[in-house]
């Protein structure tokens, strides 16, 4: 509650400023805007397949604030960060397409590869990202935008990446965290992805509220180069590579790896064996939806934000 009475607080403290600011002349253009949202984000890769699965089993949330600023009619970047949970399940996606479309099993219960495999992750990451908008209707002085513009977006960032996944019997308690484990040949811990480049690529509405404030309601797929936001990608190694990869035996870290590398045995399914298909070597991605609301500051707004006669008092 004290969070969420904070974001209004915030909110209310920005519209202020740019109302405080109106004996600007209309003629002057602003051409600064902050947002603010929040939304939901999902993951596609061997655990989900958004086009398949749905998006209900992926969903995490998502926070994010941008700056902008506005190059011409139609052109103008922002600089993005945004908090965001993704994660996969594959028990959750056992009545999916996913499975029959590679396999050509059927979609239903232990006849599911994915149901098989077992395997699971939660992943809160954090992004930076540097976008570049194309508004689709030309604008001029934001005193005169049009109610309504839809917008493209494309762009370059970079991505935390922290997959966990939880112990057999804890299910929802994400305490193990991957990129501290090898899972896997072709992801030893010193080179793990713990960032990664992504690629933004969407679309966006903008709507006009008032003469300072748009409300933007926006979604981006962001291509990734790594195969490991869900520490799945290429095959089951042998449980004596596991175990010598992650300490040798009698390693706490070797006894973890060996329970969650493989865990179709918590099915009762035989364990994989040395060569088995783990995942499917294509690169991953995610997408953020989010509701923004957009705030145009004045073209002073940070020389006065930051100017030394804002700390002097006004009496002596």
């Amino acid at each position: 509650m004290q969070k969420f009475s904070f974001t209004v607080l915030l909110l209310v403290i920005f519209a202020n400023l740019t109302q405080a600011q109106s004996f600007y002349s209309r003629r002057r253009d602003r051409s600064l805007m902050f947002s603010y949202g929040v939304g939901f984000s999902t993951y596609h890769g061997d655990m989900h397949d958004v086009f398949y699965d749905g998006l209900h089993s992926a969903l995490g949330p998502s926070l994010g604030v941008g700056l902008r600023k506005k190059l011409g009619s139609q052109l103008s970047i922002r600089l993005d960060a945004n908090l965001y949970q993704i994660g996969g399940n594959d028990a959750e996606d056992q009545k999916g397409f996913l499975s029959h479309r590679l396999s050509g099993k059927n979609d239903n219960g232990d006849q599911d590869d994915r149901y098989i495999r077992n395997l699971n992750f939660r992943s809160r990451n954090f992004e930076v990202s540097a976008l570049a908008i194309f508004n689709l209707i030309p604008s001029g002085s934001y005193s005169r935008r049009p109610l309504m513009n839809p917008y493209l977006m494309f762009g370059i960032g970079r991505t935390t990446n922290r997959p966990k996944t939880y112990l057999p019997g804890e299910e929802g308690k994400y305490s193990v965290k991957l990129w501290e484990i090898q899972t896997e040949a072709a992801a030893p811990v010193d080179s793990y992805p713990k960032s990664v480049t992504v690629i933004p690529l969407g679309i966006g509405i903008r709507f006009r509220a008032n003469q300072y404030i748009d409300i933007l309601v926006e979604g981006a797929r962001r291509f990734v180069f790594t195969d490991y936001l869900d520490d799945v990608s290429t095959f089951y190694p042998s449980i004596d590579e596991v175990i010598a990869w992650n300490g040798g035996p009698g390693s706490p870290t070797a006894d973890i790896a060996v329970l969650v590398y493989d865990r179709s045995v918590e099915g009762g399914y035989k364990a994989r064996q040395k060569g088995n298909i783990r995942g499917k070597e294509n690169n991953d991605a995610y997408y953020i939806f989010s509701l923004r609301l957009e705030l145009y500051l004045p073209d002073n707004f940070i020389g006065e934000l930051f100017s030394p006669s804002r700390r002097k008092p006004k009496f002596r």
